[in-house]
């Protein structure tokens, strides 16, 4: 059980919808496979689960992750010695081992290009803390998150069913893509102090924890923004404003977050903001696939 943990499953939904999405709209558009959709959503899960056993093993060997610090809930079992690096390395492997089967399957029964957002996923969330490359480390997290949970995960559900890439699709890519996004953008901002100690360079060391606040807000507006705008032109259910139930866990988190950014209060009082992100993430995401769905009923009935 604890291996598993030491995965950060709770965390799946950041992929999974994002990759459901897709799928749904190119459901809308006349195209689904149920197979290759379990399928690729096994293969990617793995991706995921291998990626925060990765980021974890790195985190921790660099000293990033250390007694002291937040850490994640992975990381949380390497520094208080419930599982050894060596066995969160062999997590890490096992996991991409069983996302290359489901993978190779997804390639065989549908076409060889998707191997490209596949590998791409791979080498992103590997190599988001590992050497040489350390995305993380060089202020290039929330970029990185966005392009690989959003554009990437998105479209790559669309493209497996469709075999095409649509611009409506990129639209939605950012909806569902922005909400993964603060889920980092919150943990930076809850670990600056520490970051600044160990050196690495998060977007809020190099532009500060109120620009990190007021960039949450932001993505907050804009995927909401771009929700509303796909509802207005019928490419998605009115349910979908079922999103709409998670703005105020949206809004008690960024009270907590400017007032992290101003000093009132302390990392470790928002020890857990990345989880509560997390679920106003997942409360969000559901409300777009509820839309989705719906829409697709109506079009195939």
């Amino acid at each position: 059980m604890k291996y598993f943990l030491a995965t950060r499953p709770y965390v799946v939904g950041a992929s999974l919808l994002p990759f459901t999405v897709g799928a749904l709209f190119a459901f809308r558009e006349g195209y689904f496979s149920w197979v290759l959709y379990v399928l690729g959503a096994i293969s990617l899960m793995f991706i995921h689960l291998g990626s925060n056993s990765a980021n974890d093993y790195f985190d921790y060997k660099h000293g990033i992750d250390r007694p002291g610090t937040f850490g994640s809930s992975g990381s949380r079992l390497l520094m208080n010695g419930k599982i050894t690096l060596k066995a969160e390395k062999y997590v890490m492997i096992a996991c991409f081992a069983v996302a290359f089967i489901f993978g190779i399957a997804v390639i065989l029964l549908s076409t060889p290009y998707i191997l490209i957002f596949g590998l791409a996923g791979i080498v992103g969330g590997y190599f988001y803390t590992a050497d040489p490359v350390n995305l993380k480390y060089h202020g290039l997290s929330v970029p990185t998150i966005f392009v690989i949970y959003g554009l990437l995960i998105t479209t790559g559900g669309y493209y497996l069913m469709a075999r095409t890439i649509s611009p409506d699709v990129l639209i939605l890519s950012s909806i569902i893509g922005f909400p993964v996004t603060n889920i980092v953008l919150s943990n930076e901002i809850r670990d600056t102090d520490n970051d600044r100690q160990i050196g690495i360079k998060s977007m809020t060391i190099l532009f500060g924890d109120i620009f990190g606040a007021w960039l949450y807000l932001a993505i907050f507006l804009l995927q909401f923004i771009l929700l509303f705008y796909m509802i207005l032109i019928q490419k998605i259910s009115l349910w979908s404003l079922l999103s709409f139930l998670s703005i105020p866990f949206y809004v008690m988190i960024m009270v907590k977050l400017f007032s992290k950014s101003r000093g009132k209060i302390d990392g470790k009082a928002i020890m857990n903001i990345d989880i509560s992100t997390s679920n106003a993430m997942l409360i969000f995401g559901l409300g777009l696939v509820i839309g989705l769905i719906i829409v697709n009923f109506r079009t195939w009935r």
